[in-house]
């Protein structure tokens, strides 16, 4: 272990609900499990993180351990004496003081900004790049998650099972049980076009069973609510579902690891620039498609993101779910042979480290 005993320092800011600190709750317990580090997640938003961590005493104002891991609130940041690595995710700026102790120390933290995910070109120029800040003798790194072997990787753990144990169950299920309802796992945000899918289905002569983990707007008296679970246990609520509809970056990123037809929700931006991000990931993504089915689910993307209630808009992604079925699962594959996330963290910090020595 390259970074065994390293202390690490994880800020955390919640925008998107669960999306950030879903993040960083999982790269927390990887360093540690994996990696052999000490490490503080520093949250601003406990309430958020109960939903994914039910462990957690949201009225707490102390520090707590969970699962190897000490959780201190945002407020008691400034009595922390800086960790040897110092990681803010998504540019939340760790609080002035913080960030003074840092520069006060003989040997400063090696300090990461976390970039949130993407598949945009940019990614593997930004990865890795120095900033160097304006006023103290502090430089921070960007580490920019993404689907390449020049960015900083996926966030997956050593436990996921090779994608081969996959094929039997799904093959057997779109074989042999094509009359049994569509499963259909929804995780969106609340304006999410759900039933006019659901309704594109029922034009194809196919029946669905949904169940909704948030608030949604539009929802079906029929459909189920699926509770909360522990993020260890996120995997697992995902495997027996036919189509999976997410939202955020660490749902995202699971539907890909569950090797299954997904649908990203996309978290809406005031400039569009969400647009771009998911072009850019259905380019990578629809890349070995047939250019109709590549075409068929670039629509239903675009449809869903957009907030399209016409069920026509899906009709021709629900015909070619069993192909995208096949692909999910060769597109997992791929992933698989990359490098992780946090492998990458820490070798990259060793090599940081190992420059200022020199």
């Amino acid at each position: 272990m390259l970074l065994a005993g390293t202390t690490v320092d994880l800020f955390c800011r919640v925008i998107d609900n669960y999306g950030d600190i879903g993040v960083c709750w999982r790269l927390a317990r990887q360093l540690v499990a994996e990696h052999g580090c000490t490490v503080r997640l520093i949250v601003d938003d406990l309430h958020a993180f109960r939903f994914i961590a039910p462990e957690v005493d949201a009225a707490s104002a102390s520090t707590q351990a969970l699962l190897g891991v000490t959780v201190v609130p945002w407020q008691n940041a400034n009595t922390l004496t800086p960790a040897e690595v110092v990681i803010e995710a998504f540019a939340c700026d760790p609080p002035a003081d913080y960030v003074q102790a840092m520069a006060a120390q003989a040997t400063k933290p090696v300090w990461l900004n976390l970039e949130y995910l993407s598949a945009e070109t940019w990614v593997d120029d930004i990865h890795g790049r120095a900033s160097p800040h304006p006023r103290l003798p502090l430089t921070k790194y960007f580490f920019c998650p993404g689907f390449t072997g020049q960015s900083g990787g996926l966030i997956r753990e050593r436990s996921l099972t090779p994608v081969d144990s996959r094929q039997p169950e799904s093959q057997s299920r779109t074989l042999a049980a094509a009359d049994l309802p569509q499963r259909l796992f929804v995780f969106t945000y609340p304006q999410a076009p759900v039933r006019a899918l659901t309704d594109a289905f029922g034009a194809s002569g196919q029946r669905v069973a949904v169940s909704v983990a948030a608030p949604l707007a539009d929802c079906a008296p029929e459909w189920r609510t699926a509770p909360p679970v522990p993020q260890p246990d996120f995997d697992a609520l995902l495997a027996p579902f036919d189509l999976l509809l997410v939202r955020g970056e660490d749902s995202f990123v699971r539907a890909q690891w569950a090797a299954k037809p997904m649908l990203w929700h996309i978290y809406p931006t005031d400039d569009d620039a969400h647009w771009v991000k998911l072009d850019a990931w259905l380019d990578r993504y629809c890349e070995s498609l047939p250019a109709l089915v590549a075409d068929a689910y670039r629509r239903a993307s675009h449809a869903f993101v957009a907030g399209d209630r016409n069920a026509t808009s899906y009709a021709e992604f629900v015909t070619h779910l069993p192909t995208l079925r096949q692909h999910a699962i060769r597109w997992r594959a791929l992933l698989m042979q990359q490098t992780d996330l946090a492998t990458r963290l820490v070798r990259f910090v060793a090599l940081v480290k190992t420059q200022k020595v020199g």
